[in-house]
């Protein structure tokens, strides 16, 4: 019986503490500018493509990339065009990052081995 009772509260914890990709949280970062937050749901290294520049950096170099992109993109809306789900192979995400002047695409790859992290983010025009 105690063991019928374990998996049950397994099963039912389980459910209100599941591991949702973050998309809200990444959204909300991305208006605010907010570099440091949207690194902290990145695996460490990650892999960056901004304006044109492609590296593979450690968290604090990666946090300094992005607020550079926010410097010069700053105040822009985030929108999802698409959003995996953790059952998917590969999961990614497609969204516009859209300020007073341009329309870029921001695609967000997903670790499949990390549970929520975020293996690359590419940001084009």
């Amino acid at each position: 019986m105690k063991v019928v009772l374990f998996y049950f509260q397994f099963l039912l914890l389980g459910t209100f503490f599941s591991g949702d990709l973050p998309y809200n949280e990444i959204a909300a970062a991305f208006e605010k500018n907010d570099a440091t937050s949207v690194i902290s749901y990145c695996e460490n290294p990650v892999l960056l493509v901004v304006d044109g520049s492609e590296g593979i950096y450690n968290h604090a170099q990666a946090s300094m990339v992005l607020m550079e992109f926010f410097k010069h993109h700053p105040g822009g809306d985030f929108d999802y065009e698409f959003q995996g789900k953790e059952e998917d192979d590969d999961i990614f995400s497609a969204a516009r990052y859209v300020t007073e002047t341009e329309s870029l695409s921001v695609q967000l790859s997903f670790s499949t081995e990390l549970s929520n992290k975020i293996q690359s983010i590419q940001i084009r025009n």
